[in-house]
């Protein structure tokens, strides 16, 4: 397997073989799993003490899927992130950040888990890329660390780095065949209980906590002696449990169900410039982010807000944001 012009070691090439192969196989939406398989992979690559995936929702949000301290997953949920930290470093220049390259300094001035005693000795933070009108920007990050030094030299990073664009091209192109099942019926016939609708969610969280009291039923009214049955039952019952906290936590990168009607309106570009809208950019700053003229972004501005019926920017991030 290559990288570019670069060949990967047998043991790292067929690693990440192994997770391609997976990948391809695994159920759609079952993001836990995915995210779970890439920090397995690493760890059959190089120490992984700690690992966790993370998306941009606006310009100070971090929604975080997926976090794992060692030895247990920690919960799921989303975090502020400032100016001057990793998040902002990775944002600006989209490439991976290196623990060697500044000591740490970068990645220790943000938020800590794992454990709270000991400070990582090496990491590799990589930025998470999507294709957006012909170029790419960051979407997010995911990060290895280790109490380990020197722990985590080239391969590692660039393995790291075509995991982390295996993972979002699953991810794209779930949002594709999305798209394309969405456009099966008419707006006025579509089923309200979608993943992006407040009916949608209450019925996902409904169903899921409907399994789980079954098991615990089981269990409750299961045989006292059976220890091997109501291990196996816990087990599930803990799985089932971080793969909800899982989807909870990406509901905030979702749009609602009628943000998703309303963005099937709109332009590959215009689909770019309601994003930033929504993540709460000036139209200076989206000329900035898209090298393109205040004047031009102004013009797409005003489209967006005609399509969407809606007078204020402020607006459009009601309609894509669900919560």
């Amino acid at each position: 397997m290559t990288d570019g012009s670069t060949a990967f070691s047998l043991v790292v090439a067929r690693a990440l073989e192994t997770a391609d192969f997976s990948i391809r196989h695994l159920a759609p939406g079952d993001h836990r799993k995915l995210y779970n398989l890439v920090r397995v992979t690493m760890s059959t690559i190089a120490p992984v003490d700690s690992f966790y995936i993370a998306f941009l929702r606006d310009e100070h949000m971090l929604v975080i899927p997926y976090v794992y301290d060692g030895h247990e997953h920690e919960h799921a949920g989303f975090q502020a992130y400032g100016p001057d930290g990793l998040t902002a470093w990775i944002k600006k220049n989209a490439r991976a950040y290196r623990y060697a390259s500044d000591q740490g300094r970068l990645l220790h001035k943000g938020h800590t888990f794992g454990d709270h005693d000991r400070l990582s000795s090496d990491a590799v933070v990589v930025p998470l890329l999507e294709s957006v009108d012909g170029g790419q920007r960051v979407a997010g990050l995911a990060s290895i660390l280790t109490y380990q030094p020197d722990a985590y030299g080239d391969e590692v990073v660039r393995a790291f780095e075509w995991l982390a664009r295996r993972t979002m091209r699953a991810l794209a192109r779930e949002r594709e065949d999305a798209h394309e099942m969405a456009g099966f019926a008419d707006r006025g016939e579509r089923t309200s209980l979608t993943h992006g609708s407040v009916p949608g969610v209450v019925e996902m969280v409904s169903h899921a906590l409907g399994s789980m009291k079954e098991k615990i039923t089981s269990v409750v009214d299961g045989p006292s002696d059976d220890v091997e049955s109501t291990d196996r039952v816990l087990r599930d019952l803990l799985e089932q449990c971080e793969r909800l906290q899982t989807d909870i936590a990406e509901l905030l990168l979702m749009p609602t169900t009628e943000g998703g009607d309303l963005l099937i309106t709109l332009t590959p570009r215009e689909r770019e410039i309601a994003g930033l809208i929504a993540d709460g950019l000036t139209n200076e700053q989206i000329a900035t982010r898209l090298v393109i003229s205040e004047k031009t972004t102004k013009t797409h501005v005003t489209r967006i807000l005609k399509k969407f019926g809606v007078r204020q920017r402020s607006a459009v991030a009601a309609k894509l944001r669900p919560f």
